[in-house]
């Protein structure tokens, strides 16, 4: 009986709907990381349940890809006052809960995206029960396209954290 319940437990937390998403300006240099590790993640085969989008700067209205998903993976610049190419992972509701948490999301398309779960998102929409930010530290924020040297370099230890965190999810 109890290996039947848990075989099911599975097979419930399998079917769950996941969402990772790359939010970033790919004309700022380190700022558009979340996108490049998002056009990665697309290459890989990844079970029938995730799904990978390009969020680029849609702030506000990212509120309406989380809808139909239960748990998500943003991927994104973050800065944390550490050494660039530095990895956080963090729960978003944490985040936005806690007035002294230690990182910032400072560019404008992240201060509307907590803006938007926050102030709106939390009372207009149905928001996965789970959001976790996958940032990493930028080098540069300034005007090109390309990441710099650091930040490309630093784009398999991205993947491998996002991996790590949907694999405790499925």
């Amino acid at each position: 009986m109890e290996r039947g319940r848990k075989r099911l437990q599975n097979q419930s937390k399998n079917q769950s709907k996941i969402l990772i998403i790359g939010i970033g300006n790919i004309l700022l240099r380190d700022e558009g990381v979340g996108v490049r590790v998002a056009e990665e993640l697309k290459k890989r085969k990844l079970p029938k349940n995730v799904e990978v989008q390009d969020g680029a700067t849609l702030g506000l209205s990212l509120l309406n890809f989380l809808e139909n998903y239960d748990k998500v993976i943003v991927i994104d610049a973050v800065k944390g006052g550490k050494k660039p190419g530095t990895i956080y992972k963090f729960d978003l509701y944490e985040f936005i809960d806690d007035f002294n948490f230690p990182l910032s999301m400072s560019s404008m398309h992240d201060f509307d995206f907590i803006y938007a779960v926050k102030n709106i998102g939390r009372e207009f929409y149905k928001l996965p029960e789970k959001i976790v930010v996958v940032g990493v530290e930028p080098e540069k924020i300034e005007p090109g396209l390309e990441l710099t040297e650091k930040i490309n370099n630093t784009i398999p230890e991205i993947i491998k954290a996002v991996l790590e965190e949907l694999n405790n999810w499925i």
